[in-house]
């Protein structure tokens, strides 16, 4: 009976092997039809070896059914099913749906990915593209299969970056860079590359290679880069001082503050004591250019930051509040003149252009402040200002602000005043006899005494010629008679000092004094002093005639 049994088991081991062997034949049969289909070869002794040359895992999945019929035969014993039971049994089957499903969701992701990918073997031979490759390279599968892909689609320089990558890779490294790799058309594009090798069981089987299109990134990058270099060259270059400032510890300071208002935040800063010196320590130079440098006669960047508050002093704490309230007010253009002072000393007048840039208006860390220095036009500003209310040749005032003067003194209404009026005797003699020059010496000698013996409130002025005159505001008259004594001491004290041999520079002064104590109009008390004048000059006449 057991003799019986062993034979019958043995026969039945050897029937469900030969089953297995014969259901192992699907793995090469598909096999060899799937590399037909790939290849075009038609079914011949010959086309056989070809393709066992093209793939050598051919060689491995002839094997499969005489693997499957040895493990039946000698893993087969009575306890076992029947290994078609178990390919049938309900769990399998679902296991091998599974599997079959990753199948198909990976196929799905390597051709629908957009990267372009290729899948290459141990010797770094193409097995497949997926359909990103073909349009990114223009290359099919049948072109590129079985072929190194250094040589497809490195070409010249690039040749020796694709080969390091691909000995990389081979070592089981994997790769991340970017060149410039040749499609079919012979075009050059800008590629990222990634490169890792595919292991089974500790062995490197293949390799998966990306390519994703970069070439709009890098030429974006090539502008940004080239827009970058401008920037810098017209910053570094540019006459006018520029300056690249972090705000962002004073939009703090503000917030802090916790002002809604801005009349609140202004009364704040009016009444906060150096707003100059607060702003100044909360604002950071990041860069700044060589006009910058030159202007405030810093020696290099370092130097200006660590003396920023000797140029921002108490003559533009005006200017840093209007700063401020701009900021505040959500401004991002700002200017303002400001009065700054050099590293050595010297202060100078500016516009200063606050901009914040684009992207950083919610921080204000990047700040472009450029500053135009008008000290001379100030300066000419001021020579203008002062030219045009005094008399050129002599300094005092002129006749234009004199009058402008007594209008805004008669709505002022403040008493007393005083005008004296002076006129020179024998100019135009002296001019006939020695020349004008002479002439004109006694005019700036003249008006020289007359500044010396008034106070400086009190307007000096020249009114033409040789005619002078004098306001002068809450001076009881009788003080204001001693004024008028003392200029004429001092007219004899310089003429003492002159050579008896020399008229030439000789002064000869007539003064006419009026005192208004209550609402007499102006021109009255002018002329009342002008007739006093000229009633002093008609008796030196007279004196004169009579000698």
């Amino acid at each position: 009976m057991k003799e019986k049994a062993k034979s019958s088991n043995r026969i039945r081991a050897v029937s469900n092997a030969v089953s297995g062997f014969l259901a192992g034949l699907i793995f090469p049969l598909t096999a060899y039809a799937l590399e037909f289909n790939k290849t075009d070869h038609r079914f011949s002794l010959n086309s056989f070896s070809q393709l066992h040359a093209a793939n050598s895992l051919l060689y491995l999945i002839e094997l499969v059914p005489f693997f499957i019929f040895f493990l039946i035969l000698f893993s087969w014993s009575k306890e076992s099913e029947d290994w078609t039971g178990i390919l049938f049994k309900p769990g399998l089957k679902q296991k091998r749906l599974e599997i079959f499903k990753q199948k198909l969701f990976y196929e799905s992701l390597f051709n629908n990915n957009p990267v372009a990918i290729v899948t290459m073997d141990a010797d770094q031979k193409i097995i497949s593209i997926n359909q990103a490759f073909t349009n990114l390279f223009q290359f099919d599968q049948d072109e590129v299969h079985s072929k190194d892909l250094d040589v497809i689609i490195a070409h010249d320089n690039e040749l020796g970056q694709a080969q390091d990558f691909t000995k990389t890779v081979l070592h089981g490294g994997t790769i991340h860079g970017t060149g410039k790799r040749c499609r079919k058309d012979g075009t050059f594009i800008d590629v990222e590359i990634y490169g890792v090798p595919i292991f089974l069981e500790g062995k490197r089987i293949g390799v998966l290679g990306m390519y994703i299109d970069i070439t709009d990134r890098k030429r974006s990058e090539e502008i940004i880069k080239e827009n970058e270099l401008r920037y810098r060259s017209l910053f570094h270059d540019s006459p006018i001082s520029m300056w690249e400032m972090d705000f962002s510890l004073l939009r703090k300071w503000i917030e802090d503050l916790n002002f809604e208002k801005e009349d609140d935040l202004q009364l704040f800063l009016e009444k906060l004591t150096n707003p100059e010196k607060e702003f100044s320590a909360l604002i950071r130079i990041i860069d700044v250019n060589q006009a910058t440098l030159s202007l405030f006669k810093a020696s290099d960047a370092e130097v200006l930051r660590k003396n920023i508050g000797k140029v921002f002093i108490e003559q533009c704490a005006e200017s840093v509040r209007s700063i401020i309230l701009a900021l505040f007010n959500g401004s991002c253009q700002i200017e303002t003149e400001a009065t700054q002072r050099t590293l050595d000393g010297f202060i100078i007048h500016t516009i200063m252009r606050l901009s914040l840039i684009s992207g950083f208006e919610k921080d204000w860390s990047r700040v472009h402040l450029s500053i135009l220095d008008i000290t001379e036009r100030k300066w000419s500003e001021e020579r203008m200002r002062f030219l045009n209310m005094h008399d050129s040749m002599t300094g005092l005032y002129n006749r234009f602000f004199f009058e402008t003067e007594l209008n805004r003194i008669a709505r002022g209404r403040h008493f007393p005043i005083s005008m004296i009026v002076c006129d020179l005797d024998n100019l135009k003699k002296i001019n006939d006899k020695y020349g004008h020059t002479a002439g004109d010496a006694i005019i700036c000698k003249t008006a020289a005494i007359l500044q010396e013996s008034f106070r400086g409130d009190d307007i000096v002025a020249r009114l033409g010629g040789d005619e002078f005159a004098v306001i002068i505001p809450d001076l009881e008259e009788e003080m204001v008679k001693k004024i008028a004594v003392r200029l004429r001491e001092n007219i004899i004290l310089y003429n003492q000092t002159l050579s008896q041999d020399d008229p030439s520079h000789c002064i000869n002064l007539s003064i006419g004094l009026a005192t208004s104590k209550n609402g007499i109009e102006m021109e009255e008390l002018f002329k009342l002093a002008d007739e006093r004048m000229y009633l002093e000059k008609s008796l030196k006449r007279k004196l004169s005639t009579s000698e």
